[in-house]
């Protein structure tokens, strides 16, 4: 099987879908009516997005959520980590130092909910870690 960043195809689409899923169950099941209303999205706005875009809205999470996972393989590769513990480790650094920051961003610059960032902040730190555990197993053991 193909490699990427010494990680198994199998492995990038498997992180992949399960970070996007991770997303769905967040941003809907758990925390969803708490989240539309932070970022002042309702039923109709999210429907008509939906409606707009088609496939390409499953499509655009999809593929950020790729990039995202390829991001963090790139980083466990330099880390040399393979192991899941390390794995996790670096992944949870990572989400803490980069990808959590930039998403404060929003609340400093653009006048984002603060809800709103604690609810992704929670999303993207479980989310990391997930993609660590899923890539820990799909890499070069050393």
């Amino acid at each position: 099987m193909p490699k990427i960043f010494n990680t198994s195809l199998l492995g990038i689409l498997l992180a992949t879908i399960g970070f996007y899923m991770i997303g769905f169950v967040w941003f809907s099941a758990l925390f969803g009516e708490m989240w539309m209303t932070a970022t002042g999205i309702t039923e109709e706005i999210a429907q008509a997005r939906m409606d707009a875009l088609g496939p390409m809205f499953f499509i655009w999470g999809l593929l950020i959520s790729l990039f995202q996972v390829l991001g963090l393989a790139y980083v466990l590769n330099h880390a040399n980590a393979s192991r899941l513990i390390t794995s996790i480790k670096v992944s949870a650094v990572t989400a803490l130092l980069i990808a959590i920051p930039i998403s404060a961003y929003a609340v400093l610059y653009e006048n984002g909910s603060v809800l709103s960032f604690k609810i992704g902040l929670g999303h993207t730190l479980v989310g990391y870690i997930f993609i660590g555990a899923v890539l820990s197993f799909f890499r070069r053991k050393t």
